[in-house]
């Protein structure tokens, strides 16, 4: 009889469990899931980071499995592909400006945010924005993927959110007000949050939270979008146009080259 291989019964243990119903865990989580000693654990995880089979986010500091996965035929959310595709990009964007950004999806009822280097930047407040699923037509990224969306399937999103309660379902009813903000999105090639939004754990009344948000297109439809977060105390005039938004487009252009090479679309 073969004798086992301990070191790969126990990389396998680990996958498992970053397949199960949790595809997230941190680092004690996987302990008490696995049962190895954190000695073990860290560099078991380190192995298989390397090798490319598993990424930890920047957002949450959690292990997920990667998209490589995906040539082995194991379940794993694309959401996790595509952020572990955008995390490097947004990682170099932040160290150019400084200021963090969000990636975002439409996961079927509204935006998720499933990558953020909020944990990165030295400038900025809450840490607890992975999984935040900010409002549509007020958040920059909602606005940004529905002025970009198909006009099929903007139709269709604004049909639900209609259908729904909350300030997005009384603003989508506003058809004639919904057209105008989506049009001078377009316009401008990118999209600005209400001024009289305040969403998500960092907001406050006494430092308002500006955001700028444009889309990640592959074949001419929108896959996510991401944004610039800052607060316009540190920001010069005219700074945001000159400097940001350059950056933040040719970011997203890298990610849709991304997307389009490992065929997530």
């Amino acid at each position: 009889m073969s004798k086992l291989i301990r070191s790969l019964t126990r990389a396998l243990t680990v996958i498992e469990a970053l397949n199960g119903p949790d595809c997230a865990l941190s680092l004690n989580q996987l302990h008490q899931t696995t049962q190895l000693d954190r000695a073990t654990l860290l560099r078991i995880l380190a192995t298989l980071i390397e090798a490319g089979w598993v990424y930890r986010s920047l957002g949450d500091q959690c292990y997920r499995l990667s998209y490589q996965i995906h040539e082995l035929g194991t379940h794993i959310r694309t959401q996790n592909s595509l952020a572990q595709l955008a995390a490097p990009i947004l990682d170099t964007l932040q160290r150019e400006i400084h200021w963090p950004s969000d990636l975002a999806i439409y996961n079927g009822s509204g935006m998720e945010i499933v990558e953020t280097t909020r944990r990165q930047s030295p400038l900025f407040l809450s840490q607890g924005f992975m999984g935040y699923q900010p409002f549509m037509l007020q958040s920059a990224v909602g606005r940004a993927y529905l002025a970009w969306s198909h006009p099929k399937d903007q139709a269709a999103i604004l049909h639900r959110l209609r259908l729904g309660e909350g300030p997005d379902a009384k603003l989508a009813r506003d058809e004639e007000w919904v057209s105008k903000v989506l049009q001078s999105t377009r316009d401008k090639g990118y999209a600005e949050r209400d001024t009289r939004y305040i969403g998500g754990p960092d907001d406050n009344d006494t430092y308002p939270v500006q955001v700028a948000a444009v889309p990640i297109m592959v074949l001419e439809e929108v896959q996510a979008c991401i944004n610039i977060v800052w607060l316009d105390a540190f920001i010069k005039p005219g700074q945001v146009e000159k400097e940001l938004l350059p950056k933040l487009k040719a970011a997203a252009d890298q990610i849709a080259q991304e997307i389009l090479k490992h065929e997530l679309y």
